[in-house]
């Protein structure tokens, strides 16, 4: 059976990866194209589940990302001697209404609203690996952002 531990680590791994401005989605930071999806929809939460390549609220246009995060879950699953299928959950949630936490004013026009991203990894129903983030992003406007050059297979 999974120890805790090592589903932690496959939990900080996919978080760090997600929150990093490397997630990107079309050149663009998939986390500020994903509160666009939930101002759209009228979400304050974006789940996306990476057993079953579905995200809430649905959206076709986020197919890459949950591709790339599924792969990734499959290769820090297998560094960890992991079986994939013995993960019964691996869910990332992103909150963008989470309850206020002190900061500074200025930080609101130029990097937005608050967040949370939280990844919780489960297997076989007894070991959990739940990891948080918090962080800033404004909705997506190609507008204001530079787009990355990068090729999206990365």
């Amino acid at each position: 059976m999974p120890r805790g531990a090592h589903l932690t680590n496959i939990a900080s791994g996919l978080c760090g990866s997600f929150a990093s401005r490397n997630n990107e989605l079309d050149g663009y930071w998939s986390i500020g194209q994903l509160r666009s999806l939930a101002e759209r929809r009228g979400e304050s939460t974006v789940i996306l589940d990476l057993l079953t390549s579905t995200i809430h609220p649905s959206s076709p246009e986020f197919a890459p990302v949950l591709v790339r995060y599924r792969h990734l879950l499959a290769k820090l699953a297998d560094l960890s001697c992991i079986r994939l299928e013995g993960i019964t959950t691996a869910r990332i949630t992103l909150d963008f209404a989470p309850p206020p936490w002190p900061r500074i004013r200025y930080y609101k026009p130029q990097w937005g609203d608050q967040f949370t991203l939280t990844v919780t990894i489960n297997a076989d129903s007894r070991a959990a690996g739940i990891v948080h983030h918090a962080g800033y992003c404004r909705s997506h406007d190609p507008a204001r952002e530079s787009r990355s050059a990068r090729s999206a297979g990365y």
